[in-house]
């Protein structure tokens, strides 16, 4: 069994990106509230794509995405007249608005970049991707941050069985795991040699549930997943604002980004919390 030594304080570092648009809409935002709600010692780190965001903390780095990634860059250029990489024709090429998200692979894969980048430079315990319209909203402790990164498994996620692709709003890497360059660099590769065209689906979240299939198949990385639906219900929800997250964070993906939080009809738990008690009592807001 793998083990790590258990250090008096894990050291964590959050990293999250968004392009100007995002930033105007939800990034900035994202910044202010995790530099008023998470501990002062938590490093924060934005990988910005052509826009400038503010910050006031020493440990908040904005890091210009497409200098770090020639990779990135390098894959984009590729594919930069290629209809299927940005989700305009699927495997059977035919184009669905409903989800052509699922074939966008350029759109969605600034974040493997974002954290390719950070896993060879951050140093410490844990390495966290938070979403940018994931907005803190309650102080975050080290107690919280402990039970959802336990000691002696590979990553925390929020899995939603096998009918769905997990919720990749947030993952947390254990940076001492000795299988985690290998699970990158897999990832990366899918990347590098177009393997993912061969795929059902060409999104970020797709991608990584294929690479964590493998290396779970193969036993060589356990898995904590912060859902706590039961994922033989076949319902994919929203297992991020229903998970203990949901009591210091809520995740405006989609059409919420708009609406400025998630909707009431979402929330199935954390009911007597302050945050989510203004909206219940607002549910058309």
């Amino acid at each position: 069994m793998f083990l790590i030594t258990k250090y008096p304080q894990m050291k964590y570092t959050v990293i999250t990106t968004f392009h100007p648009a995002g930033w105007e809409l939800y990034g900035q935002k994202m910044i202010d509230a995790f530099e008023r709600f998470w501990p002062q010692d938590v490093d924060l780190w934005v990988y910005a794509e052509r826009c400038n965001p503010t910050k006031q903390r020493s440990n908040t780095h904005v890091i210009d995405l497409e200098s770090a990634s020639p990779r990135m860059m390098a894959f984009k250029g590729r594919h930069r007249d290629n209809p299927r990489a940005r989700g305009d024709a699927g495997p059977d090429g035919t184009y669905d608005n409903k989800k052509q998200f699922r074939w966008d692979a350029i759109r969605f894969c600034h974040k493997v970049y974002a954290i390719d980048h950070a896993l060879k430079h951050a140093q410490g315990d844990w390495l966290i991707w938070l979403d940018a319209d994931s907005h803190t909203h309650t102080p975050v402790t080290h107690a919280l941050l402990e039970q959802v990164c336990p000691a002696n498994v590979f990553a925390s996620y929020l899995g939603r069985g096998e009918k769905y692709h997990s919720e990749c709003g947030w993952i947390a890497y254990n940076l001492h795991h000795p299988q985690l360059s290998l699970f990158n660099q897999r990832l990366l590769s899918l990347y590098d040699t177009d393997e993912l065209f061969n795929l059902a689906e060409w999104h970020d979240s797709f991608l990584w549930d294929h690479v964590r299939r493998e290396f779970q198949d193969r036993e060589l990385i356990k898995m904590h997943n912060l859902n706590p639906a039961d994922p033989s219900q076949g319902k994919a929800g929203h297992p991020f604002i229903n998970s203990v997250l949901g009591t210091v964070m809520d995740h405006m993906k989609g059409d919420r980004k708009h609406r400025g939080h998630s909707k009431a009809k979402e929330l199935r738990s954390h009911h007597d919390h302050p945050y989510w008690q203004k909206i219940l009592a607002n549910p058309k807001s």
